[in-house]
């Protein structure tokens, strides 16, 4: 799935997560987080649905959208009123 690579990257850096570390505790690579969050690589359903818990955001706060506008990154403090 698509992931809006800038808010995927927003919503890290301000939860404290360092690449690696997020990628580590969602069970993917370094490198390809960084190529989701830059745009070159697609996220699976499965890999997605992990960034989001581990994030603790809704998974739509991490999809582009489908008009190719950036999506608005959402606080993880938000996403647990959803």
């Amino acid at each position: 799935m698509k992931v809006n690579g800038h808010a995927l990257r927003a919503i890290r850096e301000r939860s404290g997560m360092s690449v690696s570390e997020l990628a580590r505790q969602a069970g993917t690579s370094q490198p390809h987080l960084s190529n989701i969050e830059g745009g070159r690589r697609s996220a699976s359903p499965a890999l997605l649905r992990q960034l989001a818990d581990v994030l603790k955001v809704p998974i739509p706060a991490l999809l582009a959208d489908p008009d190719g506008a950036d999506c608005a990154a959402v606080e993880p403090a938000e996403a647990e009123r959803t």
